[in-house]
Parts: C-alpha cells; sequence; structure tokens
C-alpha cells in the first residue's frame, strides 16, 4: 500500500503519459514573455514549443521563476489530507532554489498536519535525469516502498542519474548563469560546440569543446554507450529544443551502438528550454556514476 506520494517540477519535463502511469506530480514553475508570465506546463497548454522556441530564434530571452507557492500549498495538502507523506524530488540546487523555497512552506503546512511527513530532496540533477528519479521514486512507493527506504535508494544512487547536453549557442546558458565553465571555455565558439554535463555537484559544467554540429552529437552518442549500465534493459532519454531531427539522428545512433532496449525522444520543456535555447539536444540515463566535477 502507498504510503507516500512523489513530486517533481517543470524542470524535469516528465509527460503526462508517464506521470500517469506511475502516479506521481509535479510542481508547475513559471516563464516570462514580453512581460506576460505564463505557468511551465508540460503539456505547452498556453504556448506551443515551436512559438516559443523561434521567439528565442528572433533574440529574445525567455525568464524563468522558481516553483510556484499556489502549486507547493495546494499540491503538498491534497497528498496530506489523503493521509499520504510527500517526497519532492527537485531541480538541482545549484540551478533553482525550489528545494528550499517548498521545503520552507511545506513545513508551515505540515503544522496542520503533524503526522505527515515530507522530504525535499535535492537531485543534484534537472532534465530528465531528475525526472528519472521521480519516476523511480514513484515505482517504489507503488510497490509500498517507504518513504525512508527511498530517500535512502536516491541519495545512493542519484549520481548515477545522467545528464549530457549539447547547445546550439553558449549564450543562451551564458546570459541565464546556468552553466560552469572557464572564462576560456566562453572564447571564441565560432564553429565549437560544448559538451555539458550535471556533474557531481549539481551544476551544468561546460567539460569539453568540439569542432561542428555533427561532430558534438555524436559526442553526446560517446558518452552514453562509455556510460550506459545493463544495456539490453536500459531505456535512454533524448531531449530536443524544437531540432527533430537531429533528435532522431542521436536516437538512432545510440540504439546501433549501445543495443539498448528502447530509445525514448521528447520535447525539451520551456524551463530547461528558457535557459538553454533552441536546438538543444540533451541524453539522459541511467549509468555509472558520474565523475566530473567542475569549477566554483
Amino acid at each position: 500500500m502507498k504510503t507516500f506520494y512523489v513530486f517533481t517540477d517543470s524542470t524535469s519535463d516528465v509527460e503526462k503519459t508517464y506521470r500517469d502511469e506511475f502516479d506521481f506530480g509535479y510542481l508547475k514553475m513559471a516563464f516570462k514573455i514580453e512581460d506576460k508570465d505564463y505557468p511551465a506546463d508540460l503539456e505547452w497548454a498556453e504556448i506551443n514549443s515551436n512559438q516559443f522556441y523561434n521567439f528565442m530564434r528572433q533574440g529574445n530571452r525567455v525568464t524563468t521563476n522558481q516553483v510556484l507557492t499556489i502549486e507547493v500549498e495546494t499540491k503538498f495538502e491534497e497528498a496530506f489530507k489523503k493521509g499520504l507523506d510527500v517526497l519532492y524530488i527537485a531541480c538541482s540546487n545549484k540551478l533553482s532554489t525550489s528545494v528550499n523555497y517548498a521545503k520552507t512552506i511545506g513545513e508551515e503546512l505540515k503544522e496542520k498536519y503533524p503526522e505527515r511527513k515530507l522530504v525535499c530532496f535535492d537531485s543534484l540533477r534537472s532534465n530528465y535525469a531528475e525526472g528519472l528519479m521521480a519516476i523511480t521514486a514513484a515505482k517504489m512507493a507503488n510497490e509500498g516502498k517507504t518513504l525512508e527506504e527511498t530517500v535512502a535508494y536516491l541519495e545512493e544512487n542519484k549520481l548515477n542519474f545522467q545528464t549530457f547536453a549539447t547547445v546550439g549557442s553558449l549564450n543562451w546558458l551564458r546570459m541565464a548563469g546556468r552553466v560552469k565553465a572557464s572564462t576560456a571555455f566562453f572564447g571564441n565558439l565560432f564553429g565549437v560546440k560544448p559538451i555539458i554535463c550535471s556533474d557531481m555537484k549539481g551544476n551544468n559544467y561546460g567539460f569539453k569543446k568540439v569542432k561542428g554540429r555533427k561532430t558534438s552529437l555524436d559526442e553526446l552518442v560517446e558518452q552514453v554507450s562509455t556510460r550506459l549500465v545493463n544495456n539490453e534493459l536500459a531505456t535512454v532519454y533524448v531531449e530536443h529544443a524544437d531540432c527533430m531531427k537531429d533528435a532522431e539522428y542521436v536516437a538512432n545512433a545510440i540504439k546501433a551502438k549501445t543495443k539498448c532496449k528502447e530509445v525514448h525522444i521528447s520535447l525539451l520543456g520551456p524551463i530547461i528550454g528558457a535557459s538553454c535555447g533552441p536546438d538543444t539536444i540533451t541524453v539522459n540515463f541511467y549509468g555509472k556514476k558520474m565523475d566530473i566535477v567542475g569549477e566554483e
């Protein structure tokens, strides 16, 4: 019998199909376009993804915000009223203040429900790697595992959840302050493409540069190939910021090289998309423990 309910947030990018299948929810963040605020809906309810990324291609910046207060209050209380504890698997604290913000609100709310437990867990990740943690935790909840057992598993294994990415332009990450890299890394980028990972500390770290778009896509495939475990059982999640052909190229190459069970392609959500920009490709999977640590 389930004793706790899992939430993640808008940076996890997990589609409704999976959220429904494994019975977990997400807390919406927000973004702003030309002074208009939008909830960061993973189904793109108020603005479609093509409009969003084309707006950015025109040189416009999209700003983002942490989880919304009303989302935390309403959804945490719904779970508490049902007699369920709450596990919120949050975007890395290096990238968002959401984990601490939700904890503050949740602890105040818990005064009405003193018998309930609340854990706001810093995933050290964003993107589908964070989403994979939520899927894993929801499965454990459905199997009757306790909140404590699930948190212990995530703590032990969180560095196994991997994200590698390349972007169309580093300018978006640089403006958003969402990537750690040396000054030299941000130097002459003509024809050069960055390879970025979620590192051991939860930063987006630019650890490598390669020449040309295709080479950068091939490098993502190589990172998956060298780090994936239990290939025949593994699913790799490829996300794209309005560049489906590149996503298909990466997915097909991963499938051919790793012989993994499945490669899933989906859209990069609005929060990560606003920071990374159009033409970003990310690969997400459970693999060997992350061993890269970037500069502070």
